[in-house]
């Protein structure tokens, strides 16, 4: 039996505490291993694996869990790494790749008339959130240190970004569609 609290199962609850810490363990990871390329801000964004998750798994999952679940891995991931400024980067480009992958999915979703034609359209939707990502970051660094100039690492980091929401969403989709489907509708219907 599931209990309810304004709308909000305890079972959601639950489950959605699993997906911010594996996020939260997922950016802290990819912090934590050295760069994939020696520029500074070039990352694969694993954490989006789970942002893209929960926007496409459906049932009674919204795109304000989704939204609730990023915001929430910033926080955690920049305990677990003991950096606040890296909080605020991933909090402002977590909102604004979550945002574009809302219309992203939007736009996809059109396109596809099934649930799992339209979870073909991630990798794409992952793109869109990568490169926002980097524009919400870009926009934060320039507010922070006051200058146009970062702007120049722009081409590198939006280069990267496409390679990074390709992989995502990817990754997003094989973890859609190669969870067992007992475990997909548990999670899906809490």
């Amino acid at each position: 039996m599931t209990q309810k609290s304004s709308g909000f199962s305890v079972k959601k609850l639950a489950y959605s505490a699993v997906l911010i810490c594996f996020a939260a363990a997922l950016s802290a990871l990819e912090t934590a291993l050295p760069p994939i390329v020696p520029i500074t801000g070039v990352r694969v964004g694993l954490a989006n694996v789970v942002t893209l998750f929960v926007l496409y798994i459906g049932g009674s999952w919204k795109p304000a869990d989704a939204l609730c679940i990023a915001v929430l891995r910033c926080f955690l991931a920049s305990l677990i790494v003991g950096s606040m400024l890296s909080a605020v980067y991933g909090l402002v480009g977590g909102i604004a790749a979550w945002g574009a992958m809302i219309c992203a999915k939007t736009v996809f979703s059109k396109k596809a008339d099934n649930p799992r034609c339209q979870a073909k359209f991630m990798p794409f939707t992952g793109v869109f959130g990568a490169v926002f990502h980097i524009v919400g970051q870009m926009a934060t660094a320039v507010v922070f240190y006051g200058t146009f100039s970062i702007l120049a690492y722009a081409p590198i980091l939006l280069a990267s970004a496409i390679l990074g929401g390709l992989f995502t969403g990817f990754l997003s989709y094989l973890t859609l569609n190669k969870l067992p489907k007992k475990l997909l509708e548990n999670i899906r219907n809490v």
